[in-house]
């Protein structure tokens, strides 16, 4: 007697339902780049609801106190969208979007809302705005590979279906090949002025260019696509051998395999200072307000960068808690109610105090 098939978890039926959405936009994207546009979105929002749902399938919804299972079975809810999506997987999930791949997510959401709602001149045979949208999808792509990388206990089993789709995305390429022709001059007049220049991670076209003027940060951005990176050079803590870590932390040594972290990436960024973690006076890393990361952010040649997600602040941008005392970004203003990265403030400990 055969065994029964196992039924699909509610996980694998929205990836795949994503994965679908996927492979549809690619489809369209030649003669009905309006329909490309919305169900490219969708898969994008289907990953991160995906990500949520692994987690708690009451985490989808709006509002998760009036969660119904037989309702959600059903369909019959509202679910979050990307902006929702973001805030709840950095404070429940801890495994939040970076700024650029939640704005960049964000563009492509208004692409889908002017085709929607209004129209768009990428679909009236604009040529600009219809290399805008090939470039905002080829990023969006590179953003969601480097997700389901951080992602990988919940999506290794679709690492074909993910080859699949990054081999067909590779061919919105020839809509960008006309203009990394135009860019020839462009680009051998920043050679000149020192920027080296390597494969675009997005677009795939040597136009990623290379700003090392304030080593060890170093700064990319994509002439073609306008993809941005920030990026770090760092020395192997096994071999020592220099590598160029872009992006995140998360990168294997080019010389011995090693596989970087962010307590790498702090260590080598740290090693000539003596730190004091009881004097914040002293203190040289802070809180990210950016990605949650715990004493991750180290002052670099006037520039706060985080060791975790590679988040950039001025000066500024960093200061002492009112309530706590430790060094963080973000908006501090109210800090002495409100709290930090890392604590509630004030407005959480009486809540504490009265439970």
């Amino acid at each position: 007697m055969k065994k029964p098939k196992q039924a699909k978890s509610d996980f694998d039926l929205v990836v795949e339902n994503a994965f679908d959405f996927f492979q549809k936009s690619l489809e369209e994207f030649d003669k009905k780049p309006k329909y490309s546009v919305i169900h490219f979105h969708a898969a994008v929002e289907l990953i991160m609801k995906a990500r949520l749902l692994w987690e708690h399938w009451t985490l989808i919804i709006t509002r998760p106190e009036t969660a119904n299972l037989k309702s959600f079975r059903s369909g019959d809810f509202q679910s979050v969208s990307i902006k929702d999506a973001k805030a709840r997987l950095e404070a429940i999930v801890q495994e939040g979007l970076s700024q650029a791949e939640y704005e960049c997510f964000l563009r492509l959401s208004d692409h889908r809302n002017r085709m929607v709602h209004f129209y768009h001149t990428g679909n009236t045979g604009n040529k600009s705005e219809f290399e805008k949208i090939v470039a905002e999808q080829c990023l969006a792509w590179y953003y969601v590979s480097r997700i389901f990388e951080r992602w990988n206990e919940q999506f290794q089993s679709y690492k074909k279906g993910i080859a699949k789709i990054d081999k067909v995305m590779h061919k919105h390429r020839k809509y960008l090949k006309a203009k990394f022709g135009a860019l020839g001059e462009d680009i051998e007049r920043l050679k000149s002025r020192g920027i080296l220049f390597s494969v675009c991670p997005s677009c795939g076209f040597k136009s990623f260019g290379e700003d090392s003027g304030n080593e060890p940060i170093l700064d990319y951005e994509c002439l073609v696509c306008k993809a941005r990176e920030t990026g770090l050079k760092v020395d192997c803590p096994k071999c020592g051998e220099e590598n160029k870590l872009i992006g995140e932390p998360r990168h294997e040594c080019s010389k011995c395999g090693h596989k970087f972290d962010e307590k790498d990436v702090q260590a080598f960024l740290t090693k000539d200072f003596v730190y004091d973690k009881h004097d914040p006076e002293r203190s040289i890393v802070a809180h990210c307000d950016e990605c949650g990361g715990y004493e991750m952010v180290v002052e670099v040649n006037h520039t706060w960068i985080c060791s975790q997600c590679f988040s950039k602040y001025a000066s500024e941008e960093v200061g002492q808690c009112e309530w706590c005392g430790s060094l963080s970004t973000g908006d501090l203003e109210n800090s002495y109610f409100m709290g930090c990265a890392m604590c509630e403030g004030k407005s959480g400990w009486d809540s504490d105090k009265d439970d």
